[in-house]
């Protein structure tokens, strides 16, 4: 299930709306009360996300959507909002017809090992422990997150501005075609 950098495949084969529904599930199982989720700008972000949120909720997890941010943005956020773990929807650089889940610990780290393992078990065993419906976890909108990081590379940065447009070097920011693209304006300021 789980390759070098989380889930990714094709969407409607390997990755679907009824698997990140079980990854949403299946981290909630495994004891995470709240979870940070972000998506790239993938056209099938959005239900996917929809999904693994579900997933999350009706295991008990509250759940914090940040909407379309970069990866590394999700990851910063476990620890600002004090989260369990975090899940990332996005498969990268990959072509458009793929989509994919990158699941985050608390301290920020890409799930790994037994912890991936744990995850992948609970989804191929349909193993959740689903809450009673007045149990179930709330969903709450962060506008803060994609602004708290920037914030954070350019507090890194500035220590380091005399080396960084001393002769010959100058600052590079490379967005590509992801989910950083909502950062440009910010950081060109």
């Amino acid at each position: 299930m789980f390759g070098t950098s989380g889930i990714r495949g094709v969407v409607g084969e390997e990755v679907t709306g009824a698997v990140a529904l079980g990854v949403g599930r299946a981290v909630a199982s495994e004891g995470a009360r709240r979870v940070v989720v972000g998506r790239d700008p993938r056209d099938t972000g959005p239900a996917l996300t929809d999904a693994l949120t579900a997933g999350l909720r009706e295991c008990g997890a509250d759940v914090i959507t940040l909407g379309e941010v970069p990866t590394p943005t999700v990851a910063r956020a476990v620890e600002w909002y004090g989260a369990d773990a975090g899940v990332s929807v996005t498969a990268s650089h990959n072509p458009a017809s793929d989509n994919g889940l990158k699941l985050w610990t608390g301290d920020g780290a890409a799930y790994v090992g037994s912890a991936q393992d744990a995850i992948a078990k609970r989804v191929r065993n349909d193993d959740y422990e689903l809450v009673p419906w007045d149990e179930y976890g709330s969903c709450m909108r962060s506008r803060r997150a994609r602004g708290r990081h920037v914030d954070a590379v350019v507090e890194a940065v500035e220590g380091d501005l005399d080396l960084a447009y001393a002769p010959p070097f100058s600052p590079v920011w490379d967005p590509v075609l992801v989910a950083a693209k909502v950062l440009n304006g910010a950081l060109d300021e």
